[in-house]
């Protein structure tokens, strides 16, 4: 296989991505912050989205067959980005795109759990962005272009574990819903489905999560009674119906071990 390129790997998904992806493969990552940490690895290349020059240059660089788009930033930065490096992996036939989306892109209609075939319809700022760069890739890239939707995501030492010990420590504040169902994915579940779609060539639109749903707050007290925190500072947010921020997933080509229920991923992360 030719070279993988995983930008936005200095980041908690995009770290996980790169790592699983490099034990057979050649892999290239991008960085943007904390330059110091990454200017010395040969394979760590610094991207700033807002150079019109960097799509070409960072493909010139790297050769990849496969690029993994898990980039944070201002979203018309990233949108120009996106669209430049679309325009640049046409001269690079043989190359394929998989982005990382967001479960967002459904955020407007909360009445009820979505599917790989739902038209995303978003309500917030962060899932029109979404929605918008996911018909972009697709409309140029095509068959090219595979879409990966997530959920909230967990992990080991991951950014929503460390609030939580700072919400016990009285260094912040969790926000928590009271009638919001969520499933959850983990940053090695989604490493996995990345290597499952460059190993095997599956193509379209994933949905990782959870086979399963929890209440958000419900959610938050098991992870604090599992890690033994007592008396999280909590902001909470009761909403006036029960709403749903799910993806589930109609496909049959996933593997088993990479299906995890609520309990399983909870049971991973403390």
């Amino acid at each position: 296989m030719g070279n993988i390129l995983v930008l936005g790997a200095s980041g908690f998904v995009g770290a996980a991505i790169k790592k699983r992806l490099e034990q057979e493969n050649t892999v290239y990552g991008t960085y943007f912050h904390s330059r110091a940490a990454y200017e010395t690895e040969a394979r760590m290349v610094f991207l700033d989205v807002r150079d019109p020059l960097a799509p070409a240059i960072l493909l010139q660089k790297t050769e990849p067959e496969w690029i993994i788009s898990s980039l944070r930033g201002e979203f018309a930065d990233q949108l120009a980005f996106h669209r430049q490096l679309a325009k640049e992996m046409k001269k690079l036939p043989n190359s394929r795109l998989c982005y990382i989306s967001t479960a967002n892109v459904f955020d407007k209609d909360g009445e009820r759990p979505h599917y790989e075939e739902d038209a995303p319809e978003a309500e917030s700022e962060y899932g029109r962005f979404k929605a918008e760069c996911e018909s972009m890739l697709m409309q140029e890239l095509g068959e090219r272009c595979m879409i990966l939707r997530l959920p909230m995501v967990w992990g080991r030492d991951c950014p929503r574990i460390r609030s939580l010990y700072a919400g016990a420590a009285g260094e912040g504040q969790v926000q928590v819903w009271t009638k919001l169902y969520i499933n959850i994915a983990t940053d090695e579940q989604i490493a996995g489905y990345v290597s499952h779609i460059v190993n095997t060539g599956a193509a379209g639109i994933f949905h990782v999560g959870t086979d399963d749903c929890i209440i958000h707050h419900e959610l938050v007290r098991r992870i604090g009674e599992r890690l033994h925190l007592q008396n999280i500072s909590a902001a909470m947010e009761d909403e006036e119906k029960e709403e749903y921020m799910v993806l589930f997933s109609h496909r049959e080509d996933i593997p088993d071990e990479l299906k995890l229920t609520v309990e399983q991923v909870i049971e991973s992360i403390c």
